[in-house]
């Protein structure tokens, strides 16, 4: 594929900062900073666009902070001018350069795809598997540290191969230069850097592997087939292709039977989100971080309720499907 050019100048075009401005206004949760924000629209928009377009963005500080649900992770946010230029970078340089190579079943950070996306994949993989083979095996995979261990070297390199741009390399350049380890959690960009950061192992599964049956979000992916030995090999071939990566796989990658009720996605294979006890192990876990002061009772309050919407969710489809 050929690399792509004159990119960079789609990112200061008014029509699209008006079309990021609104998008970022609209998912950003503190409304108080969308308010002040709106209060000196035209302002923000001016300079957004005399900043990129006379070449002068500079990658701003990040804000880090903890969430705790689904695990405990560090999250870092921007001020809004930084995420709206990140959205802008990612709608106009970088999903028109990687969007063509990447494979169908890669289903997160892009429109239309997701973990619905990915869980509706891997059921109907059950069911092929189930109809061609009746008896099959799945190997989950799960990378260490994803995020962290992304190697910035690496990724230019990779970036390079798909983007000749060089005013779009350089601000692609900042923004993977501005965090200290890996990727920062929390930005566009991030996410789409990290879809693509694994796209040469997607193509080394799908091709050279031959893995007809196999399904992506982020570090999280399993292969299906007939033989469990030659899914032995595959395990061992993808912890070698990932060393070229600066990667490995966690402790949590393992073989599994097609009778086994793993859990990919937050769901189980019968679509349930969790069984009940995990949901009150995690409960519980929530009402010690309140307890020692490290979330606030809005926080716990919100999981209560959330934990509770999806076991009755879970329990209404199951009478459903009765």
């Amino acid at each position: 594929m050929k690399r792509k050019g004159n990119l960079y100048e789609n990112i200061y075009k008014i029509e699209n900062i008006m079309a990021a401005y609104d998008e970022v206004c609209r998912n950003t949760k503190s409304k108080r900073k969308v308010n002040r924000f709106k209060e000196f629209k035209c302002i923000y928009i001016s300079r957004i666009y005399n900043i990129l377009k006379n070449r002068e963005y500079k990658v701003g500080p990040y804000i880090h902070f903890t969430i705790y649900e689904p695990k405990k992770r560090e999250i870092v946010s921007q001020g809004m001018i930084d995420k709206i230029v990140n959205h802008l970078v990612s709608r106009f340089i970088l999903y028109p350069a990687i969007l063509p190579c990447l494979i169908d079943t890669n289903v997160s950070s892009r429109a239309g795809l997701g973990t619905k996306a990915g869980l509706e994949a891997a059921k109907e993989f059950h069911r092929k598997c189930k109809i061609k083979y009746g008896k099959y095996y799945i190997l989950k995979c799960d990378i260490s540290k994803f995020f962290a261990s992304i190697n910035k070297e690496r990724l230019k390199e990779k970036l390079l191969r798909k983007i000749k741009d060089k005013e779009a390399i350089k601000i692609l350049f900042d923004i993977v230069d501005s965090s200290e380890d890996g990727l920062g959690i929390g930005n566009m960009t991030s996410q789409v850097f990290a879809i693509f950061y694994l796209n040469d192992m997607d193509h080394f599964i799908k091709e050279q592997l031959r893995i007809k049956y196999y399904v992506r979000y982020q570090d999280d992916f399993l292969l299906f087939h007939e033989s469990k030995d030659y899914l032995k090999y595959c395990f061992e071939q993808i912890k070698e292709f990932l060393k070229k990566e600066k990667l490995e796989l966690n402790g949590k990658s393992r073989l599994y039977t097609s009778s086994n009720n793993f859990i990919f996605l937050g769901r189980n294979q019968k679509g349930k989100y969790a069984r009940y006890r995990t949901v009150k192990r995690k409960l519980k876990k929530k009402v010690y971080l309140y307890k020692t002061g490290v979330i606030d009772l809005m926080s716990l309050s919100g999981s209560v309720l959330c934990y509770k919407q999806l076991c009755k969710r879970d329990i209404r489809v199951t009478l459903e499907n009765k």
